[in-house]
């Protein structure tokens, strides 16, 4: 890992925008699109790879039974670093956030069920000795996620040519199957490296390359594996976070339309379990953009009552990737949401 934190160019964060949209397209095509060589465009990922400014990683989704939840976390005084960063280590724990506000972190979760979640509430973060108090809110709902997110750099020509090479999925997605235990192996290792070839998945695995690729599209086909380009949000022009807790009548879907074209709106997720029923995560250029947002929200979504609003002060882990204090990624927990709940890393 390097030290300093490198300058983002043109053609970088053009790149970035490219693997958001396709992020395991050839370097034939991204050079193709960018009008790079693609032994350049190579090194230039690799580079940004290294530096953990940027990476490809995917993500099991879990059963249908399964359960997502944002729980909210206050912490005994002077233990806030010392517990998110245990926190942090827990394969459940997908994401964690210091915040503004009342609560001190915001955890995203996921486990098998509410009786996972349970558990992992009950008997593993009860534990913990920094943790005071939680307030737990199922995800009922996902309208929108940061896999989604995009920089938005590459011009309409450019994401033409770009999209014209992603093949199209069928129009009904096949039946979400449980993960056996190969599945769960090639998520956990395109965790590490979204990007990992299809000969060394079949070489880890004892596969052939046609049943790699057969397994791999159907979980993404199937929505079961989720395949993201991220990068360290202080080196984009996004680089402040955003909560807004919000109510709404559940059955409006124009004000969730509404809050979506609000510029920066990152996450959506209806939520159940306390008096917000709508958590909205924005990304922002700077902190003087949160009235310009709750102006637009007041005008775009009248129907929204804003129920309260906490700052992300800090990115101290993203979907599996521990961050350093300049957002990048410095370690990755592989995301075994089936593993026990009861029984988290020391």
């Amino acid at each position: 890992m390097q030290d300093s934190v490198p300058t983002l160019d043109e053609l970088d964060l053009a790149l970035i925008n490219c693997l958001e949209i396709a992020p395991r397209a050839t370097w034939q095509r991204l050079g193709a699109v960018l009008e790079v060589d693609p032994v350049t465009v190579a090194r230039r990922w690799q580079r940004l790879h290294a530096a953990g400014v940027a990476w490809v990683s995917g993500r099991a989704t879990g059963a249908p039974e399964s359960c997502l939840a944002i729980v909210l976390v206050d912490c005994a005084n002077g233990t806030v670093n010392d517990t998110a960063r245990q926190l942090a280590r827990w394969p459940h724990v997908l994401s964690v956030e210091h915040i503004s506000g009342r609560h001190d972190l915001s955890l995203l979760i996921s486990v098998g069920g509410v009786v996972e979640l349970s558990r992992l509430l009950l008997e593993s973060l009860s534990a913990v000795p920094g943790v005071a108090a939680t307030s737990t809110m199922l995800v009922t709902r996902v309208y929108r996620m940061g896999d989604q997110w995009q920089l938005q750099v590459l011009d309409t020509e450019q994401r033409t040519r770009l999209l014209d090479s992603v093949r199209p999925w069928p129009a009904r997605p096949p039946k979400p199957r449980p993960l056996d235990a190969v599945d769960r192996s090639l998520a956990l290792r395109l965790g590490e490296d979204g990007r990992t070839p299809l000969s060394d998945l079949a070489s880890e695995t004892g596969l052939s390359l046609t049943t790699v690729r057969r397994r791999l599209d159907g979980m993404i086909a199937g929505g079961r594996l989720v395949l993201r380009c991220d990068l360290a949000l202080s080196l984009s022009s996004w680089p402040v976070g955003m909560w807004v807790w919000g109510r709404a009548d559940p059955n409006d879907r124009a004000t969730v339309e509404a809050v979506l074209r609000v510029p920066g709106a990152r996450v959506c997720l209806r939520v159940s379990g306390g008096e917000p029923n709508l958590a909205v995560g924005f990304s922002l250029p700077s902190v003087h953009e949160v009235a310009v947002v709750e102006s637009r929200l007041s005008a775009q979504a009248p129907r929204l009552t804003v129920l309260g609003t906490s700052m992300v002060l800090r990115f101290l882990k993203r979907m599996g990737r521990v961050l350093d204090s300049s957002g990048r990624s410095v370690e990755t927990i592989p995301m075994e949401i089936w593993a026990d709940p009861g029984h988290p890393p020391p």
